[in-house]
């Protein structure tokens, strides 16, 4: 699980800068948002989640328990 997390990292880390401040993950401001967090549907970059999951369950922002993560891609602008 450890080596899973530390790629996902690696690999969130190398991902394109994003277009706006908007796109910037709210926790580390330096990768973009890409993952979304089941089930309160909170933002993150894969980094920082994958981080903060090695030690703790709960979501950064309202605490609740994170049950499953899944990829986020930005709906495109109309």
């Amino acid at each position: 699980m450890l080596s899973h997390l530390s790629e996902e990292s690696q690999q969130a880390a190398a991902t394109t800068l994003p277009t706006s401040e908007e796109d910037l993950c709210p926790i580390c401001y330096a990768h973009p948002i890409s993952a979304i967090f089941r089930p309160c549907s909170h933002k993150s970059c894969k980094a920082c989640i994958n981080q903060h999951l090695m030690n703790n369950k709960d979501c950064f922002f309202c605490k609740a328990t994170i049950t499953g993560v899944d990829d986020f891609t930005k709906p495109p602008s109309s």
